[in-house]
This record gives structure tokens, sequence and C-alpha cells, in this order.
């Protein structure tokens, strides 16, 4: 199962996301709810680096079953709709695939 953790500050904005886990949809490299989650998350993380001037910290592993990214200080109006983009894309697949992806959410505090 993929696990998503969207991340909010004080405000109840979402700024940033963890994401770990397979979707175990489909054999390996076919999955087609792991390809999803996958091009969303990646677009979003690529996006804000290009069309933002906001700070983040990426982790990832080299198997691709874990990504997590936070901003480093408190998120642009840019950066709120792609974060939000990101989560109404996800939400939308977890409608689909409801066994495969699991959403949730924490507080977190900025420095």
């Amino acid at each position: 199962m993929i696990k998503v953790n969207f991340y909010l500050n004080d405000d109840k904005q979402l700024v940033g996301f963890r994401i770990s886990g397979h979707a175990s949809y489909g054999e390996y490299g076919k999955d087609i709810v792991c390809a999803a989650v996958s091009a969303l998350a990646i677009n979003t993380v690529n996006s804000i680096k290009q069309f933002t001037r906001d700070s983040i910290e990426v982790q990832s592993d080299d198997e691709g079953g874990f990504l997590n990214v936070v901003l480093l200080k408190s998120p642009s109006d840019k950066t709120l709709l792609l974060f939000n983009s990101l989560e109404f894309g996800l939400t939308n697949i977890k409608k689909r695939y409801d066994k495969n992806i699991q959403i949730s959410y924490r507080e977190v505090y900025l420095c």
C-alpha cells in the first residue's frame, strides 16, 4: 500500500508530504497506481523548483518507494496551489484505488 502523509502548518496549509510504499496493484514496473502517484509527486517537486522561489528539502530512496518533501519556510501562493493540486490528484486516485493508497495529515512546525 502507498501511504501518503501531508504536512500542515499552523494555518492548516499544505507545506510538504511524505509518500512511501508500493501500491501492489500490478506487477513491478507495470503498476499503474504507483506510476500515477509517482508522476504527480515528481511533477509537484519539479514544478516547485521551476516555477517558485520557495526552498524545499527533498529526500528519496533509490528504489522509488520513498519521497519526503518539506518547505523550509511558509509557502507562497504558487506552492500552495501546487500542493493542493497534488492533494486533489492523489485524493482522486484514492477514490478509484482505495485499497492501494492511504492518505493522512499531520501538523508540523516550520522554522
